[in-house]
């Protein structure tokens, strides 16, 4: 295991990047060099210490553990391979869609597969990249059903939306028979909250269906995950956690470039969990994977807004997805398309100055 962890900061945007890289006084995330970075924060584990270090006298210093810091910090600012034809130095829209009667936000209104099949086809007209299927509820404290169930609530939908051009497919699901029949009907990615801790057969499936595949990192099941979530570094733990799954994965010969890595705002965390996830995500860009973001309409919004929450939580959710944009991270599962996608763009609009 590591003892050592980097994360960039002190960003800077558009232009301001493209010239610091230049000069060679910053680097750039992600190869996107509309956003570039002056400093790495190198984060001892067992000391609890940190320090602050320019970009430009990284390779000039001598320190413990520099190959490591090296080899991440190469990692950071290696460009990503595209998923599915999608730019990923571009933000990346997942549509989530719910065909579920108890999901926490919207829970029973696209239950039916012809409300679902005509709300995921608006969610791709208001500019969604992806649409997320899921036939389970995973907020808090809700039940698991059983695979047939799972797979009659989705696979219609799945199917017919599949054949809508450019339209890439996700599976949101824990279980090993429900990727394998989704994927034959036409679903392109898997998306695991339990990053396939759940199904002992998960991990070798998605081996050989070669699948792009989004780990997200849930403490616990959803009957028990918000009953005290706790962690020794909510940061390093999910980092470790994430690196030991990679690795995983490689030995079962499934290729890193498929892997998308997703912290899991709100599955086991309390609110400073997420937020400290969220405003120092970049933390997981040395792991070599595009980092997605989730914090769409979550519960720690409301626990922040008390009795100002709204009932749509847009405004928190805009807010929590920019913060992620402006650190690099590539994917972004949202309910509200248009909004989001809004926000989005004039976030980029303001890096390419």
């Amino acid at each position: 295991m590591r003892s050592v962890y980097i994360r960039p900061l002190n960003f800077l945007y558009g232009k301001d990047a493209s010239q610091h890289i230049q000069k060679k006084i910053a680097a750039p995330i992600c190869g996107n060099k509309l956003i570039a970075f002056t400093k790495i924060e190198i984060i001892y584990k067992d000391s609890k210490k940190s320090q602050l270090v320019d970009v430009s006298k990284i390779s000039k210093l001598n320190y413990k553990n520099k190959d490591q810091v090296l080899r991440d910090l190469s990692n950071i600012k290696k460009k990503r391979n595209n998923i599915l034809n999608l730019d990923v130095n571009q933000p990346v829209i997942m549509g989530v869609l719910n065909i579920t009667p108890d999901s926490f936000s919207d829970g029973g209104k696209f239950y039916k597969t012809k409300s679902a099949n005509q709300h995921a086809k608006m969610m791709l007209t208001q500019g969604a990249h992806i649409i997320d299927v899921g036939g389970e509820s995973t907020r808090p404290g809700a039940q698991t059903i059983s695979e047939k169930e799972e797979c009659r609530r989705v696979m219609q939908t799945v199917k017919q939306i599949s054949k809508i051009k450019k339209c890439a497919v996700s599976i949101d699901t824990r279980k090993s028979q429900v990727m394998k029949e989704a994927v034959k009907a036409g679903a392109t990615i898997v998306n695991d909250i339990s990053a396939l801790d759940f199904d002992p057969n998960a991990l070798l499936l998605v081996s050989k269906l070669k699948k792009p595949i989004i780990l997200n990192h849930s403490q616990g099941t959803p009957e028990t995950m918000q009953k005290n979530p706790n962690y020794q570094n909510v940061l390093i733990d999910i980092y470790d956690y994430f690196e030991t799954k990679i690795k995983q994965l490689e030995k079962k010969g499934f290729p890193k470039s498929k892997i998308i890595l997703d912290p899991g705002i709100g599955f086991g965390k309390n609110v400073e969990h997420n937020l400290t996830l969220m405003s120092k995500i970049s933390f997981f860009h040395s792991l070599g994977c595009p980092l997605m973001l989730g914090p769409s309409r979550k519960s720690f919004i409301g626990k922040i807004m008390g009795k100002s929450d709204s009932i749509s939580r847009l405004g928190g959710t805009i807010s929590s997805v920019i913060i992620g944009a402006n650190q690099g991270v590539q994917f972004f599962r949202v309910h509200d398309i248009i909004e989001i996608k809004e926000a989005l763009s004039i976030n980029s609009a303001l890096h390419k100055i």
